[in-house]
């Protein structure tokens, strides 16, 4: 056993695993060490007498010393059959037994991902006609035994049916053999290969591989004939009187069919002329002849095919292949070329006997590692080729001469080597690559030095240099541009002073900061004057953030130390500073203090101490102002390219740290450039406006939105910001090229409120034809395409001009007046639930009351439009008659009512909307109405359904009826005066008859909760006997469908999604409907869902933070119960009333209760017991009691993220819970439920 020499070749990692261990596996039986890997236990402790008591004990210990000692050799074995590589891996595992578990699992993973791919592999497997038959099936095989390490098994019927379908169409008459033949039961494996293999030998082939694999490339001789030669000789008039034989005829010279010896490729070659000498003496050619030469036609092949489509581990199409069998340098990349003669042309045929064009003749530099080149000349540019050919022939016609030695192939000229190509398998690739500097790729594609230069926000050349040489850039795109007349612009600048070195070693050991501004600087689209910047001393990076006065610098400090301290878990050491006052005040000062943060300050006057923040300052702008030269945008936009220039500068290198990329040193690795673009570009954002209307809106990029994987864009015509990630980027023109297109540029004055600033900008001619870009609000007080603030009365403008020409120093709070506070005009309402839902759709938006007010809005235009689409639905829907006013009639008014819809995110856009609206408080009891009660759905029924939604994994949809009141039809009769503005449309003394209800009308309501009733009765609908708003179908496959309507929103949910979109076509045959696609918000309450867990959540998050601010509450400290237990809530006597009377006239207490129980009634019902305390005293309340509902509003601030979750069960089950009382009346009403 010792005496036989057998080896296990080393695992690398990198072969066939699988094979490899059954082959150590065998090697380790043969050693007699098989044994050693069933073991997977250690030898166990045991403590033995000196002298043993008994043969038995001896003869355990010997055994148990044997196994040990062949553990140690199984052990030793394995180590000496890996690779050091696999054995760093392996090696700290003791046992044979664990370094193959070790083993399986690194290279034999059993995951799915795994078993997915290998399936995939395995069922989408064909064979490839760049192997042969033997090695398609040693790659089949190879599959299957992978898929069997994983513990998939495969069946041996399945693996015959797989591997007979991988067949190419050669084999097709064996498939349907195989598949069709009579009197077989089963197929097997076995059977298929020695089926494939016969078939291969039918067709001549020794080596089992398919006809035509490997291709040969050799250059078409002059004298060859060209076009139907062959054709024309098979018609000549010598065999026109002949027979056609029907038999295949082969060469004379090579035997092979599809072609004649004067054809044949190899007919000038010595191997053959002996061959073709006989055949052209006369000789005749037999079927013997063809037959003997048969088996020779593979080496034969040899001498003339190419090894190009060989298979390799290389990538040949990007490599040099050194060929003795073509006739001249050929290569398909143009891009290789110094240069190249269009107009030479020919022809090159392959040795599939196909013809290729030659589209060029040039030459090609080639280098080496050493910096030696040589230049190729007549190469030959073939496109249609895959493969680089070198011809030898054509060096050794030269002169030059060839050796190969230890699988190397020189080409020398006399002593001096001027090529070398290495060995690869059969192949001898060229070490040597082409100089694609000196290419012909600048003329083939356009270069983007100049694209990047401004993408990265007009960076030096050096530091592209740098960049290019890290590989961050690609070469072939990125050279040397020229001088840059927008950095000119940007950069001009005095000779600036030395900057201090700081020695930091780690993050936020020394941080510099600075604020930038000035009251004269235009304000930004968010009201901003000001930023304050903050630098890392050891990576540099910069962090900018934007202040409308200079008092928020430190709560923008605590915001950015929390931050970076959570980002890096280091602390801020040192902060150097100048002496600004918002940088020297008791609260900055007592924060550092208290966080023990070291302060260093400037001497005065002199910022070059501060020079890394000042210089920091310095390159934004400069930045910033070469962008917005770049890119024409006004001045107002400088916040966003400040942004944008933040962003740049953390992604570029850095002097003060050798070079570096401040991105790459604060997070450990190098940042992404491939989502960059040019700054002030032209792009179109994708919207989805209608099926009819366009699905772009042309816009200009500003910025990368911090936070969001998308881009900020500024849409021209709304005049507002969007962020998207759908958008197309036209980086060859910017804002300014879009004005230069314009024949009349209208200079439009921009709105700022009447500041001041404005007229500084107009006196510089900033203006655009963009229009008026105004000031962005955080709040949808401003949502209109303008974006311009409410209009302030007239008499009010100069006076804030003249405020605002001669601004105090600093922004303080103690330097400004205090504002007159006026209650909003909300507050007047005491109809506390419409404040709710008032409060729910839209807490704060300015619209006008009347169209008169419409009129002078400065969104009149949108008004405008909004009223035409409401009159179009109005006649469309055949509302009214116009009829002549009649005699002794009541004749009721009507009115505009405008509303700015926020729409639902990702759903629905914001939109203007106008609705009008008949006066209905004229009308007379059973005169013009008779019933007028209309229900809707109930909150429980909506909560119960989407616990039903929840368990039973439904699909939630919901829909929208659009002008749902006028769909009722009237029973009375009713006249209307014409709508305001709409005059011309009716003749005088003309009025509208009503034949449709009209919103506003008492019985509105009620007609179209009939028309509707009636309307899914017919289509199968059941109405529920405990909710007339709730409405179930069954539907043929036994499950149930759910309605749930809330005047014109409604819920649909089914397990069928086909059962809705049929429902969604029945109601919009019917009434006019919006789908609003999967379920995101109803009545204000905000649905998530996470189907793969099986839950959903229903919040009203949205809802109650507008009502904090609607009630200035959001500010305040938050508490954890939902009433305070030290409040004695009661009655307030007459005496207390006198008191608190003029206090509680400016208190909506009414309005606050209302909004809170809607809160309750939705999603929060641990807001039931405060709400039933504080709603006691709602007709005379005092300040304790509106005490007690800032309490509450202050525990809903800090419980706003609080939401009802409804997640899937084992057992579904509905719980009620009634009181004794309650259960009295249901005993007394139904008596078997005692």
């Amino acid at each position: 056993m010792s005496s036989a020499r057998i080896e296990v070749e080393k695992f690398d990692g990198r072969g066939d695993y699988t094979l490899w261990k059954e082959k150590l596996e065998a090697h380790l039986d043969i050693l007699g060490l098989s044994a050693a890997l069933k073991e997977t236990v250690t030898l166990k402790e045991r403590t033995f007498d000196p002298d043993p008591s008994s043969d038995e004990d001896t003869e355990d210990i010997k055994l148990e010393e044997a196994l040990e000692e062949k553990r140690k050799k199984a052990r030793s074995t394995i180590v000496l059959s890996v690779s050091d590589q696999v054995l760093r891996k392996i090696k700290k595992e003791k046992t044979a037994a664990d370094m193959l578990n070790a083993l399986d699992k690194l290279y034999i993973s059993k995951a799915l991902p795994n078993r997915i791919y290998l399936k995939q592999k395995l069922y989408s497997f064909k064979m490839s006609e760049n192997l042969s038959i033997e090695g398609n099936i040693d790659e089949f095989l190879h599959l299957i035994t992978d898929l069997e390490s994983t513990s998939v098994v495969v069946s041996d019927e399945d693996q015959a049916i797989l591997l007979l379908m991988s067949l190419p169409r050669q084999f097709d008459q064996l498939r349907d053999t195989l598949k069709y033949g009579t009197g077989r039961n089963i197929l097997t494996l076995d059977e298929v290969i020695a089926a494939i293999y016969a078939k291969e030998l039918e067709f001549g082939s020794n080596k089992k591989s398919f006809k035509g694999q490997a291709e040969g490339l050799f250059v078409k001789d002059k004298n060859e004939t060209r076009g139907r030669s062959e054709q024309r000789e098979r018609g000549s008039k010598a065999n026109r009187s002949r027979s056609k034989s029907k038999s295949k005829r082969g060469c004379w010279i090579c035997g092979e069919e599809g072609h004649f010896k004067n054809t044949c490729p190899n007919k000038n070659k010595a191997h053959f002329r002996s061959k073709d000498q006989s055949h052209s003496r006369g000789e005749s050619s037999n079927g013997k002849s063809n037959v003997t030469e048969a088996n020779n036609v593979t080496e034969a092949t040899g001498l003339y095919v190419s090894e190009a489509l060989s298979s390799t581990d290389i990538h040949l199409e990007d490599e040099w292949i050194m060929d003795t069998g073509c006739s001249y340098h050929m290569t398909y990349k143009r891009e290789w070329f110094e240069d190249l003669d269009e107009e030479a042309a020919g022809s090159v045929r392959m040795g599939n006997k196909t013809v290729s064009k030659v589209k060029g003749v040039g030459t090609i530099r080639l280098k080496n590692e050493a910096g030696l080149s040589v230049l190729l000349t007549n190469v030959r540019y073939i496109p249609e080729m895959d493969r680089n050919l070198l011809s030898l022939g054509t060096f050794e016609k030269a002169g030059y001469k060839f050796e190969s030695e230890d699988g190397v192939l020189s080409i020398k000229a006399g002593s001096q080597t001027l090529l070398t190509g290495k060995r690869f398998d059969t192949l001898y690739l060229l070490k040597w690559k082409p100089v694609t500097e000196e290419s012909l790729a600048v003329e083939r594609r356009q270069d983007d030095t100049v694209l990047w230069h401004r993408r990265l926000g007009h960076m030096s050349q050096k530091n592209m240099n740098i960049m290019l040489r890290k590989g961050l850039l690609d070469k072939r795109k990125v050279s040397v541009f020229e001088t840059c007349e927008d950095c000119i612009y940007g950069r001009a600048k005095r000779v600036g002073f030395n900057i201090a070195q700081h020695d930091s070693k780690e993050k936020l050991e020394y941080v510099h900061s600075d604020l930038w501004g000035a009251p004269s600087v235009p304000l930004s689209l968010g009201n901003c004057q000001y930023f304050i910047s903050f630098i890392d001393d050891y990576s540099r990076k910069v962090w900018v953030y934007f202040l409308k006065t200079k008092d928020e610098a430190f709560e923008k400090f605590v915001e950015w130390v929390s931050l970076v301290e959570n980002q890096c878990e280091k602390k801020v050491k040192t902060l150097r500073t100048d002496n600004g006052l918002e940088f020297c005040n008791k609260m900055f000062d007592g924060f550092c203090e208290s966080r023990g943060i070291q302060r260093h300050h400037t001497c005065a006057y002199t910022p070059q101490q501060n020079g890394v923040a000042e210089r920091m300052n310095r390159t934004l702008m400069e930045k910033v102002r070469t962008m917005l030269s770049d890119s024409g945008l006004p001045k107002k936009f400088w916040a966003e390219a400040t942004l944008t220039a933040s962003v740049l500068i953390n992604k570029t290198p850095c002097s003060a740290i050798n070079f570096d990329i401040p991105d790459k040193k604060w997070f450990g690795k190098p940042p992404g450039y491939s989502y960059l673009r040019r700054f002030g570009c032209v792009v179109f954002i994708h919207i989805d406006d209608g099926k009819l209307n366009p699905r772009a809106k042309k816009g200009v990029f500003i910025g990368y939105p911090p936070g969001v994987k998308g881009y900020k864009v500024w849409l021209m015509e709304e005049r507002k910001c969007a962020v998207s990630r759908n958008v197309i980027f036209q980086e060859n023109e910017v804002y300014k090229d879009l004005l230069q297109r314009k024949d009349d540029i209208t200079v439009e004055e921009d709105d700022h409120s009447g500041s001041y600033l404005d007229l500084d900008i107009e006196a510089d001619g900033d203006t655009t034809s963009g229009g008026d870009f105004g000031v962005v609000s955080n709040t949808p007080t401003s949502p209109s395409p303008s974006l311009t603030s409410p209009q302030a009365p007239e008499s009010n403008d100069s006076a804030e001009i003249e405020i605002n020409q001669s601004p105090p120093s600093y922004h303080l709070v103690r330097d400004r007046d205090r504002r007159v506070i006026k209650a909003p005009r909300r507050f007047d309402d005491e109809d506390y639930f419409a404040e709710a839902l008032y409060t729910t759709e839209d807490g704060f938006s300015v619209e006008p009351d009347c169209y008169t007010e419409a009129k002078l809005d400065s969104n009149w235009e949108m008004w405008k439009l909004a009223m035409n689409d409401e009159m179009e639905s109005l006649v469309k829907n055949n509302t009214w008659t116009v009829v002549p006013r009649p005699v002794n009639q009541r004749v009721i008014g009507c009115k505009w009512i405008y509303k700015y819809k926020l729409g639902i995110p990702e759903v629905e856009d914001p939109r203007f909307k106008a609705r009008l609206v008949a006066k209905g408080y004229a009308q007379r009891e059973g005169i013009d109405y008779h019933e007028i009660f209309a229900p809707v759905v109930k909150h429980v029924s909506i909560r119960i359904l989407l616990s039903i939604v929840a368990q039973e994994d439904l699909e939630l949809e919901q829909l929208d009826v659009k002008t749902a009141f006028l769909h009722g039809d009237l029973k009375e009769k009713i006249y209307m005066t014409p709508p305001e503005g709409y005059g011309q449309m009716f003749k005088e003394n003309e009025v509208c008859l009503l034949n449709k209800a009209l919103y506003g009308l008492k019985q509105a309501p009620r007609q179209w909760n009939e028309k509707f009733d009636n309307y899914m009765s017919e289509i199968g609908f059941v109405r529920s006997n405990y909710d007339s708003c709730a409405y179930v179908k069954s539907l043929s496959d036994g499950s149930l469908m759910y309605l749930l309507i809330y005047v014109d929103d409604m819920l649909v949910a089914a397990k069928n999604k086909e059962a809705i979109l049929q429902l969604k076509k029945d109601l919009s045959s019917k009434f006019e409907m919006k789908d609003l696609g999967a379920a995101r918000k109803i009545l204000g309450m905000e649905i998530t869902r996470d189907r793969a867990a099986g839950a959903l959540w229903l919040s009203q998050e949205g809802y109650l933070n507008k009502i904090l601010e609607t009630y200035k509450m959001e500010e305040a400290k938050s508490v954890t119960t939902p009433l305070g237990a030290h409040m004695r809530m009661c009655a307030a006597t007459e005496a207390k009333l006198a008191e608190d009377e003029e206090y509680m006239k400016s208190i909506p207490y009414s309005n606050a209760v209302g909004s809170i129980m809607y809160a309750m009634i939705g999603t929060r019902p641990d807001l039931a017991y405060p709400v039933g305390v504080i709603s006691r005293f709602m007709s005379s309340p005092v300040k304790d009691h509106w005490l007690g509902v800032k309490w509450v509003l202050r525990y809903i601030k800090g419980s706003l993220k609080t939401r009802l979750c409804y997640k899937r069960r084992s057992e579904f089950k509905i719980v009620v819970i009634v009181t004794l009382i309650m259960l009295q009346t249901l005993i007394e009403e139904d008596p078997l439920l005692a």
